[in-house]
This record gives C-alpha cells, structure tokens and sequence, in this order.
C-alpha cells in the first residue's frame, strides 16, 4: 500500500487502534490515501501481554498480531518512538536490537523469554534520589540501580539525552553522561563524581534569561561553546520546531546537532552556526528574497509558482517565508491554519517521515496543490482539507488545460493523490515518501479520475 495524501485533519483518526476496518479505510481513502486496490485496513492488534500463553516463546521480525503491539507500547516506554500498529518491522527490529543492547541482553532482535521478561517487567523505577544526598554513593556508575540513577538520567535528560528512566545505570547511561562531561569541559570518564554532580544537580545555576537573537547583546554568528541568554532563545526557537532540548543556555552538541537539522530542513547553508540568514529564518525577523510573481492568466500563475517551487525557488507564506530548496513530501504536510510547507504527522502511515523526524518540513500531494493556488490566487481558495475535500471545491473539464488539477482514485468521492498538470501528459506533485516536488507523467498517478478547474 502506497500513502500519498493526510489524514489528520480528521480527528476521529487519532484513535486509530479503536476503529473498525472498515471505517477506517473509507476515512482515510476519502482524504487522499494513494493505494492499489487491496482489501480495507486492518485495525491495529490489540495488545496482548507478551508472557501469555497466546504469544510465543520467541517473537520475531514479520509477525503481525497483538503481542507486537504490546511489545511496541513497551519499548516506547523506553523511548523507542515507534508507531503502534502491530506489524514486527525493520523499525521495530532496530528498537528491539537497541533494548538489548543498553539492557546487557543479546542483541539479535528476537524478544525471547529474558527481554520479555526486562520488557514486561512490573517492577517499578526507583524513586529519584538527589545526587548530593548521603544516599547516592560518592561516585554512581555503570551497573548502579537505584534512585540515584534514576535522578542522573532526569537530569541528563534535561540536556537532550533522551534516556528511559528506569533507574538502571546501564551502556546508553554511560554515553549519555559522558557525552554531558565532554560538553561541558568535564573529565569524560562515564563517573557520575563530585564535580559531575555539582554541574548537573546544582540548584543555584540558573539558566540565562533568553536574548532576542537579532538583539545587539548577541554575536553575529552564534556558534558551539556559548553559553549564553542568546543560546537559551535559540534552544527555545528550535524547540519550536521540534528539535526536542534542554534548554540551559549552552551551545553543546546537540544544539549543534539541533542548528545543522533545522538548517538542512529550510534551505539554509548546513554549518551549525547561527549567522543573520538562520537568526531571520528562526526569528521571523527576517524576509527570505522571492522572485517576482508570475505574471498573466491564473492557470499560467499555477504552473509558473509549481515550476518555482519544484526549482527550488524561496516563496512567500509559512512561518515568514520558504528559503528555498527542493521541498520533501511529508505525510500530512501542508495543512496547518497557513498554506505551505510544514510538519505532518506518523498518524495512517507507518512509514511516514514523521515516525522517525517529527521535526521534518514538506508537503503530502494536497498540502502542495493548496500551496500553489493560494499563491497564484492571493487567497487559500482550497483550504486545509484532502483531496476529497478539494475535488468538491472544482469543476470537471474534458479538455484540460495546463493549470488544472489532475485527481487519482476509485471516484470523484474517493480520492486518493492530485497533481498540478503542467500540459504534455505531466504533472508537478509531491509524490510519496522518500521523494521531492516533482514532474512525473500523469500515467504514474495511478487510476485517473479526471481534469478539474477551479
């Protein structure tokens, strides 16, 4: 099954294991699902605990049933990040491996009777224990379990680590602190020591109060091993894109690691130094340069900004402006309040981009299309819904023309992808996963619906 368009416009979709099949399938077809003819979506397996009887000895890649499920929810626990549908995949394989790993378990992705059993463990975490206090030992370090540990991992945590809490001074513990350490000038030996404690527990350090980055009080160029208000507003701008960190004021590698992505992901120049272009992109201060508007007919408008788009050209709207740069299709991007590109959503496809980068900014097949009648248009005249919703607002032709909408589906009432035709039998769209804005041939849409003018 291949998923194009974005159903999260649809609330009732956000409780997606509860649906029926059935349901399911007519709400998420109706919003612009791109699939061959298969039969109706299955609901995701309800869970089934991984020790009963109905599961077995070993669960391995390729299964498909409620145990998955709960082996999902379990590992999510621990900070897996794993959409929940039941189906033992690759992701869920790499989850599985990681578990292990940090838990001193062998690492072959197979969820046997001891990972069960540290996974479906009913064992509570142990309560945090300030590190300074007489019960946490002078030096914590690897194998303690206790609520020493668990305090240490909050606190790394607090920094972007992204640990599961659970006590357990485990392999992804002694990275997490050592890479703490490094950043912050401290011996990076994996020893939660005095001089350890004192930087990560110290209640009298507080952060620096944010400093607008275009303010005076800030550098030009914001760079890695600042410390400074001017980094606590940049940790909170990226946090807006959800880059996901401890917001303490210091510029250490992860928001380096933070800075590079958000660059990548707006068409700015990738090196992890906060100059004017990224201060004005992240800020909203600054006004990206957009070539002139396309001049002539509205049909012509569209293809003209479509082209631009798909060039890579900077365009007016969302979030102050795009800057330029090929545009990937995200699943569920481009419906927020505002046309243009966005974050989309891991809900109806599991192979969504947003799964693994919630962060991540493009357009799904109607997200595009909106976008580029509200420019050629000067008003978002199709709205934030899906193809279904789209095709309603147009009117069918038997002779298209260059500017038109082309729709795929079963029906005009069951949708499933849309493209910009751009004349000669091609289009401009955002066509799955994994790809950019591209021109494909309108045979490669799938099953033709027809040409709509709006």
């Amino acid at each position: 099954m291949t998923l194009r368009d974005d159903p999260t416009h649809l609330p009732r979709l956000r409780g997606l294991r509860a649906w029926p099949a059935v349901a399911l399938a007519v709400a998420m077809t109706g919003y612009g699902l791109l699939f061959v003819a298969a039969p109706a979506m299955a609901a995701t397996p309800a869970p089934i605990a991984l020790t009963s009887a109905q599961c077995p000895t070993d669960i391995a890649e390729g299964e498909i049933d409620g145990c998955v499920t709960e082996l999902q929810d379990l590992l999510n626990t621990h900070g897996a990040g794993l959409g929940v549908d039941g189906d033992f995949g690759p992701a869920t394989l790499t989850a599985v491996k990681n578990y292990q790993s940090s838990h001193g378990l062998s690492a072959d992705g197979i969820v046997g009777p001891l990972t069960k059993s540290s996974l479906d463990s009913t064992t509570s975490v142990p309560t945090a224990v300030a590190l300074t206090s007489a019960q946490c030992p002078t030096d914590i370090a690897e194998g303690e379990i206790d609520g020493c540990v668990t305090k240490l991992q909050e606190l790394l945590n607090t920094h972007g680590a992204g640990l599961g809490v659970d006590g357990d001074f485990g392999p992804a513990t002694l990275t997490a602190v050592k890479n703490y350490q490094s950043s912050h000038g401290l011996s990076a030996d994996g020893i939660v020591g005095p001089n350890t404690k004192a930087s990560l527990d110290s209640a009298g350090t507080s952060v620096p109060a944010p400093i607008a980055l275009t303010s005076a009080q800030c550098p030009t160029d914001i760079a890695e091993g600042e410390i400074d208000g001017c980094v606590t507003e940049l940790q909170d701008l990226l946090n807006t894109h959800g880059a996901g960190l401890g917001v303490d004021g210091d510029f250490g590698p992860a928001t380096f690691t933070a800075v590079e992505n958000y660059q990548s992901s707006h068409g700015l120049s990738v090196d992890g130094i906060v100059g004017p272009d990224t201060k004005a992109s992240l800020d909203g201060t600054g006004t990206p340069p957009t070539p002139p508007p396309p001049s002539g007919s509205v049909l012509s408008k569209i293809v003209a900004y479509a082209q631009d788009i798909e060039g890579g050209a900077a365009e007016p709207g969302w979030d102050g402006g795009w800057p330029g740069g090929d545009i990937q299709y995200v699943w569920g991007g481009g419906h927020e309040a505002q046309p243009g590109p966005s974050t989309g959503t891991c809900v109806g496809d599991p192979q969504s981009l947003s799964c693994t980068d919630p962060g991540a900014i493009g357009l799904d097949c109607s997200g595009f299309a909106r976008w580029v009648y509200d420019l050629a248009y000067g008003q978002d005249v199709l709205g934030a819904g899906a193809t279904g919703n789209q095709i309603s607002e147009m009117t069918r032709v038997s002779s298209p023309v260059a500017g038109d909408l082309v729709f795929f589906g079963s029906s005009p009432t069951d949708t499933e992808h849309v493209g910009v035709y751009i004349g000669n039998g091609e289009m401009i769209n955002s066509y799955d996963t994994g790809t950019v804005v591209q021109t494909n041939a309108v045979s490669a849409g799938g099953t033709l619906i027809g040409y709509y003018q709006y």
